[in-house]
């Protein structure tokens, strides 16, 4: 099933930060595309799908769903579920995720040791998603010890799959070490009319184009550089440096909350938004006063309160 897209730039999918609220304001700075968090679709196939991770408004369309698993018949059944429930522009399958938990539970990257069963599990859900006319997109590295990327690609193109998103290290590499660009050329290379989207060490928007000109990718996903500076995909699109003050981070910061109280608790998500607001301080003066502030909120009423004075106080 072919999947359109061309000179994308897109929120690559993180744990912890790309859920609803995030990919929506991410969104309007000028993001193309959003994936969701990964997703254990061995869960999904069995107890139904996880709500705060698969929420999502139609404001954050094109969006991929997220899964992962260990077999081909668990994943297939797990992708069926959210896509028939939410009809998303296409099912994700992450081969890449090198968190220990993960790997430990023989899924994800682990998978990246198999490329025939990577396959199989494409297949799999392929062709359960055929009558919803629902594509399978997958996001990989380039091997787990060692670069295997052509054999991983055979495979996964053999299988059907509609799009390929390379983090270009190996799995056992973490984010260590450079991310190797080179080899998001060489699928463009081997993938033909299938789209490649190149991910990894993307800091500035200047850098967006140059990964364009360098690989003849389709798209280009930015994760870390935009938890820190959302503002990167606006950037990009306005092809200029962007100056954002205090008091627009904190705006950032609140209206995010806002619209988290939509789908988590509320405590809940004043809890989990406080690693971001670190994020998002980055580069500011007096970062260690202003995070201090943060981490030491004991409510949501609290965090809102020093978030609102923080504004006051540094923002003059």
């Amino acid at each position: 099933m072919s999947l359109k897209i061309d000179r994308e730039v897109i929120l690559a999918p993180m744990a912890g930060y790309t859920h609803s609220a995030f990919r929506l304001l991410c969104r309007e700075l000028g993001a193309d595309r959003t994936y969701s968090e990964l997703m254990n679709a061995t869960g999904i196939a069995r107890r139904g799908e996880e709500k705060e991770l698969s929420f999502f408004t139609d404001s954050e369309r094109p969006i991929h769903l997220q899964v992962y698993g260990q077999n081909p018949e668990e994943i297939a059944q797990g992708a069926y579920v959210l896509a028939s429930k939410y009809r998303p522009e296409a099912i994700d399958i992450n081969f890449g995720c090198s968190v220990k938990k993960v790997l430990k539970a023989k899924a994800a990257g682990y998978l990246l040791q198999y490329p025939e069963e990577m396959g199989r599990i494409v297949e799999e859900t392929v062709k359960a998603l055929k009558p919803l006319g629902i594509p399978v997109t997958v996001k990989i590295r380039l091997g787990f010890y060692e670069d295997t990327l052509e054999e991983i690609a055979e495979n996964l193109l053999k299988a059907g799959v509609s799009a390929i998103a390379l983090h270009p290290r190996l799995a056992v590499q973490g984010f260590s070490g450079s991310a190797d660009w080179s080899r998001v050329k060489a699928l463009k290379e081997i993938a033909g009319s299938v789209p490649v989207i190149g991910s990894g060490d993307v800091r500035s928007w200047r850098q967006i184009d140059e990964k364009f000109e360098q690989t003849g990718c389709n798209g280009v996903m930015v994760g870390r550089a935009a938890v820190s500076n959302p503002w990167i995909f606006k950037e990009y699109k306005e092809r200029r440096d962007i100056e954002v003050s205090l008091a627009e981070r904190v705006d950032f910061i609140l209206r995010e909350l806002e619209l988290m109280w939509g789908y988590f608790p509320k405590e809940k998500a004043c809890k989990a938004i406080k690693a971001q607001i670190s994020q998002l301080f980055k580069g500011v003066r007096g970062k260690a006063k202003l995070n201090d502030a943060v981490m030491r909120s004991k409510s949501c009423e609290e965090l809102v309160s020093n978030l609102l004075r923080i504004k006051e106080e540094f923002s003059g």
